[in-house]
């Protein structure tokens, strides 16, 4: 039987057909089925997106919102808390936290397929998420900080930035896909860490706390204000203030009235880049209080006033050993100060803080004491040969002569005690030339000398130590402004001849008449000095501000 045409198109042609259509409906399936999958993973992940497919090609598009975060206010009970649904999506990792969120924006992405799902990463000012962290219980990688400093953009993804324990990470590098140039970081957080013991007792990253110290330092200053006061001050009064001074501290408030008015007994301050940002008092039955503070605020003190700028210097000081967190940079020719050797050896002698035997050899010779002998035996030899003669003469000469001789050993007296002023003052002036000239001391051997000399002068039964006398420093600094600047002139005049070549006469007198506030300023320089405690390389801290410096915002995700 013959094949007709109609057979041919029948048995041939529409399978053909069939067939050709075949791939157009698998691609229309496809896109099905990874819609339906793309649609279904966005909402387990709870991401708010458009989407639409194109069947004919197999291309889904997809519109998520880009955001910006911020973190919550710490009062905030979700603050320490991390969110019932975070996102698994990649670019997802902020969803750990709950944070303030803003729409910025619309990503748009086009895929094929449901495992190349992502969600664009957002935006977040780094200083406040490391902040966040921080307060969270993480801390700093100095390996980390130190590759992002140096590298940058170029910092290799998954590099280590803050962990928790054992190098577990928190926030790290991330590839730069979605990043449009900026720094691009991921998160991580397990939910058995919780907020590692943190909460809104705890103190947040910036802010510092200075308590009253309830030791022998509580009666430093007041010992130390005790001591310069008059000798007609009251002397039942005097005796009462050294009796508590040797005791070690107050057990009751009754002494309170020989300083000034009720203090608070802590305070927390917030360091910003401009100094003194904001204090509040903390206090178990009464809420908390905001304190001005003028006097420490650098944009409120006079031009040439420094006291806000070394109080800023002290606080980070104070904090830095505890591994806090600062944004305020001390200068580095003020740490190259510190760091530096300053005080002559023989200064520390002159002011009875050190002795000869603790430091190098600095006097030259002296020979001045045979010769005033020397001159005393002649006198008295030229006396004796006076009187003789005197004896030798008839009475009523006799007489004449003893007033003669008299009046001539008067003048002699007389002139012979001038020049013993003026060879003194001249000895004196020597002495002090050679001081200042004298080999000088690292800061924290004058600090330490400085310390034992303070004990001795106010009765201590043991030497003061350097971390409680700051902390006691920035409480007077608090509630005394005359304080605050009588230390502030002391380390301006430090700093001034640490950078004109050394110590002048000047300084040194200035030192002499003041020299308990010179020996709190070596305390300060000594905590100073300790921040570079790692020979001058650098530490995580600084790494760390220089990247919040550079990256301002970055992407999260």
């Amino acid at each position: 039987m013959p094949v007709s045409p109609v057979d041919i198109i029948t048995y041939v042609g529409i399978p053909l057909a069939v067939l050709g259509v075949l791939p157009t409906i698998y691609t229309c399936l496809k896109s099905f089925f990874t819609l339906r999958d793309i649609t279904k993973s966005l909402q387990r992940n709870g991401v708010i997106a458009i989407t639409r497919s194109a069947l004919l090609t197999g291309i889904v598009e997809i519109e998520i919102p880009r955001r910006s975060i911020i973190p919550l206010d710490r009062n905030d009970p979700k603050y320490f808390s991390l969110r019932e649904r975070p996102s698994a999506l990649k670019g997802g990792t902020w969803t750990l936290f709950n944070w303030k969120e803003m729409v910025i924006g619309v990503k748009s992405y086009r895929l094929q397929y449901s495992d190349e799902l992502m969600q664009p990463q957002t935006e977040i000012e780094f200083e406040a998420l490391v902040a966040f962290l921080l307060d969270r219980g993480a801390v700093p990688s100095a390996t980390g900080w130190v590759h992002l400093r140096n590298a940058g953009l170029w910092t290799p993804a998954g590099t280590k930035l803050l962990v928790v324990g054992d190098e577990e990470e928190v926030l790290s590098v991330a590839l730069s896909d979605d990043s449009d140039g900026i720094l691009s970081l991921s998160l991580g957080w397990r939910e058995e860490w919780g907020s590692l013991g943190r909460g809104r007792d705890s103190l947040p990253p910036y802010w510092i706390r200075v308590a009253k110290p309830r030791t022998k330092e509580e009666d430093l200053f007041r010992a130390i204000e005790e001591l310069e006061k008059p000798s007609d001050d009251n002397d039942e009064e005097k005796n009462k203030v050294n009796t508590n001074a040797q005791g070690g501290f107050l057990d009751d408030d009754s002494a309170v009235s020989v300083k000034a008015p009720t203090r608070s007994p802590t305070i927390r301050i917030r360091i910003s880049t401009t100094g003194v940002q904001a204090s509040f008092t903390e206090t178990e039955t009464a809420p908390s209080l905001p304190l001005p503070l003028l006097h420490l605020r650098i944009l409120h003190t006079a031009p040439d006033a420094t006291v806000g700028f070394w109080f800023s210097c002290m606080t980070t000081a104070f904090q830095a050993p505890q591994g806090g967190l600062w944004s305020f940079n001390i200068p580095p020719e003020t740490l190259s100060i510190a760091q530096r050797e300053t005080v002559p050896c023989g200064v520390m002698v002159i002011l009875g803080t050190m002795t000869d035997d603790q430091v190098p050899a600095w006097r030259t010779s002296n020979h001045d004491d045979k010769g005033e002998q020397f001159e005393r035996h002649v006198r008295f030899q030229e006396q004796s040969r006076r009187m003789n003669e005197e004896m030798r003469l008839p009475p009523e000469q006799r007489d004449a002569a003893r007033r003669r001789r008299q009046e001539q050993e008067a003048a002699e007296f007389h002139d012979n005690f001038r020049r013993k002023l003026l060879r003194d003052e001249q000895r004196r002036e020597a002495e002090i030339l050679e001081a200042i000239q004298s080999q000088r001391l690292p800061t924290n051997i004058v600090a330490t000398a400085n310390l034992a000399y303070l004990s001795r002068k106010l009765n201590f039964a043991s030497p003061l130590t350097i971390p409680t006398v700051i902390e006691q420093m920035l409480y007077t600094m608090l509630h005394d402004p005359s304080f605050s600047m009588r230390l502030a002139t002391m380390l301006d005049l430090w700093k001034n001849w640490a950078l004109s070549g050394g110590m002048t006469k000047s300084h040194f007198l200035a030192v002499k008449e003041d020299q308990i506030t010179f020996a709190l300023a070596s305390v300060v320089w000594a905590a100073l000095g300790a921040i570079r405690g790692d020979g001058g390389g650098g530490n995580v801290m600084e790494d760390l501000q220089e990247c919040l410096r550079v990256w301002k915002k970055v992407r999260l995700g």
